[in-house]
């Protein structure tokens, strides 16, 4: 079992900043294998839903966002020695099984399909409350400058 990492570690890590880095934290992780990030769903995020009106489940492009991040956090903390990388996603393949409500603590489990130099694949299982809400299979590029 690793050390958890915090938002200021994860402050560090990811490309995004406040407001948009969108897991709170990193509950556990093993290198070039798999990682849990934890989400909360707060009512202070985009929960913007049809025609303008607000919506009290969170999207479903922010839950791959979400997923994204902790794909490049697992893979930082597996691949990257100093520099800083620029990420781009390539290919997300999502199944939602159940809508994100506020108030809802999301575990984001991300097991390594295969993290090389130039980018990796991964697949992220989000759940609620033991309860499934998506899997995804995440293709991501690296450019180390």
């Amino acid at each position: 079992m690793s050390p958890a990492l915090t938002y200021q570690e994860l402050q560090d890590i990811l490309p995004q900043a406040y407001p948009f880095i969108l897991i709170d934290k990193i509950e556990d992780y093993c290198p070039n294998d798999w990682l849990i990030a934890i989400k909360n769903v707060t009512g202070n995020e985009w929960q913007q839903g049809r025609e303008g009106n607000l919506s009290e489940y969170f999207p479903e492009t922010l839950l791959i966002e979400a997923a994204a991040q902790a794909a490049l956090v697992l893979y930082h903390i597996s691949k990257v020695k100093d520099q800083r990388p620029r990420y781009f996603l390539g290919r997300a393949k999502a199944d939602f099984k159940k809508e994100v409500g506020l108030g809802e603590q999301l575990a984001i489990r991300i097991s390594s399909g295969k993290l090389l130099d130039s980018g990796g694949y991964v697949d992220a299982r989000v759940s609620s409350e033991k309860q499934e809400v998506a899997e995804m299979e995440l293709i991501f590029k690296v450019i180390t400058l």
